[in-house]
């Protein structure tokens, strides 16, 4: 059997833990569910999973399906025939732990108080997530994934799994991301979660309507703005004689796309998550960068987006040396493109390109993409 766990109307899955889950920061959580969505067919021999891990704000529904033929965040890489191709692969993507779309998080009801969690969900981390993914790949009877995608901050889970569950992972790619949380990030991530929690409406966390929340579409607003750079802003919006019209143009796009993400986010899952985001480091729990890295046997490639202003290239060179230091078999992919962090989402034929050939069926010394 391919799946485990109920299926929904839009054609995911829930996945239900029976044991509770020990946090990293402490405490449990029980009574756990994990909503996801797949590809493909697991071969005989369940050696073709492709674990792709979603960015902060979206959910597991990476692409179209016969069971839900909404188009997915990731449409253009994963279906048949595609970079991520479901003829040969069977592809997962798991709603992180914490989040809103069907897992649990913030907006579940907690078992002690029968009410939803809201502010009093614990904190959780990013290795929370991982761990809890490990108990559906276990139970969807998977020993090996052939390969693991990660974008963004979907890349710092992958990078935990490829530390903690070495013998369960063949090759990784991680875009966009970093190695642990930078003070940079962490100040933006600041802002936002102080905008949030600063807005009378939150009420402690305990508001009526995300869409009441001020701070909230504030908060989105500054994530939005670090997902292009400068150029790509200026080059959108700086083409018109008229200021007025520029300024009013800009100002509603951003307006525009607050409003349409508090419809479908909820800000407490945002500051749980954000919050996890914070206190990554996957060298923490180590004597040194060399002591993490060295448990890694998964080969890895390191996309970095040259004009990417919220993971900057700086953040992927460290990640990349890091690996070399610890030698582990890894490749580095220097990405340019006026988008930005978003140029993952945007240019797909070329980052298609990527996948595809981190994918084939070589010795991955044959890989052909430059190394740093």
């Amino acid at each position: 059997m391919s799946n485990v766990g109920v299926q929904n109307n839009d054609g995911s899955w829930i996945y239900s833990s029976d044991t509770c889950l020990p946090l990293e920061k402490g405490g449990e959580l029980c009574g756990i569910d994990l909503v996801y969505e797949t590809w493909g067919s697991l071969n005989a021999d369940k050696s073709n999973a492709i674990l792709v891990h979603h960015a902060l704000s979206v959910g597991a529904h990476v692409a179209e399906s016969e069971r839900n033929p909404e188009k997915g965040w990731w449409n253009d890489m994963v279906g048949p025939g595609k970079a991520i191709d479901s003829d040969k692969y069977f592809v997962i993507c798991i709603n992180n732990l914490g989040s809103c779309f069907g897992s649990t998080g913030p907006t579940s009801i907690n078992p002690e108080t029968s009410k939803p969690y809201n502010a009093t969900f614990p904190e959780i981390t990013i290795g929370d997530m991982v761990n809890s993914q490990k108990r559906l790949i276990d139970a969807l009877g998977i020993k090996t994934l052939y390969a693991i995608v990660g974008n963004s901050m979907g890349a710092m889970l992958s990078l935990i799994w490829a530390i903690e569950y070495p013998e369960n992972v063949d090759r990784v790619m991680l875009s966009c991301s970093s190695y642990k949380a930078y003070p940079a990030n962490i100040a933006n991530r600041n802002i936002q979660q102080s905008a949030i929690r600063l807005d009378p409406a939150w009420n402690q966390g305990d508001y009526e309507s995300n869409e009441q929340l001020e701070g909230f579409k504030l908060a989105r607003k500054l994530g939005l703005y670090t997902y292009r750079n400068s150029a790509e802003w200026n080059r959108r919006f700086n083409s018109h004689d008229d200021k007025d019209t520029e300024d009013g143009e800009i100002t509603r796009y951003m307006d525009y796309n607050a409003e349409k993400f508090v419809k479908i986010f909820d800000a407490n899952s945002y500051l749980a998550i954000t919050t996890a985001m914070d206190s990554y480091d996957v060298t923490q729990n180590y004597t040194s960068n060399k002591e993490a890295f060295s448990k890694i046997k998964a080969n890895v490639v390191v996309v970095s987006e040259q004009y990417d202003i919220l993971f900057t290239p700086q953040q992927q060179e460290e990640l990349f040396m890091a690996l070399q230091e610890a030698d582990v078999n890894c490749h580095f992919i220097s990405h340019h493109s006026q988008f930005g962090h978003d140029a993952f989402l945007v240019e797909t034929n070329r980052f298609g390109g990527y996948i595809r050939e981190f994918l084939q069926d070589l010795h991955f010394e044959e890989f052909k993409i430059h190394s740093l």
